[in-house]
């Protein structure tokens, strides 16, 4: 009997963060489209994003470096390590651009469920370099969320 409680418990609160993440989503994509049409300046507006959140995390880190455990490991050699993370921001910048263009092209449901296909692309990703095993149900719902994806999509193509 409880485990039948701790599993009905453990599913509802996948299904409320599931909603969340997606209301929370809808609600991101929808405030970037309105700053958009506002100040349609994308590439602009990714230097802002990312010149801000760097600054506030430099901040952060000066303020509260407990908050950051693992700098206590890379001591003497985060000149290293920066040739590892320059090009990952490079392809973040690139792909925040991207997404910040693609609001002045698309709509938002198209936006919405282009982007909820991103969980399935990380997710074969994970699989394709180990960190995560494709099984029977796992591929059920892939193929159930792409399926879905594609249908609320299939109209949405024309671009405006």
């Amino acid at each position: 009997m409880a485990e039948d409680h701790a599993l009905r418990q453990s599913i509802i609160i996948g299904c409320a963060l599931c909603i969340a993440y997606i209301m929370v989503s809808a609600c991101l994509i929808n405030f970037n489209k309105f700053l958009l049409q506002k100040f349609p300046f994308p590439w602009e507006l990714t230097a802002l994003h990312m010149s801000f959140c760097s600054l506030m995390s430099l901040l952060l880190y000066g303020v509260a470096p407990g908050l950051f455990p693992a700098m206590e490991r890379v001591q003497g050699r985060k000149m290293q390590l920066l040739k590892f993370f320059l090009p990952l921001g490079a392809f973040f910048a690139t792909a925040l651009y991207a997404s910040n263009k693609a609001y002045l092209y698309c709509t938002v449901a198209f936006l919405q469920f282009m982007k909820e296909s991103n969980v399935v692309l990380v997710f074969l990703l994970c699989c394709a370099v180990g960190l995560q095993r494709m099984d029977r149900v796992k591929a059920v719902v892939v193929v159930w969320i792409l399926a879905g994806s594609w249908m609320c999509i299939h109209g949405e193509i024309n671009f405006t």
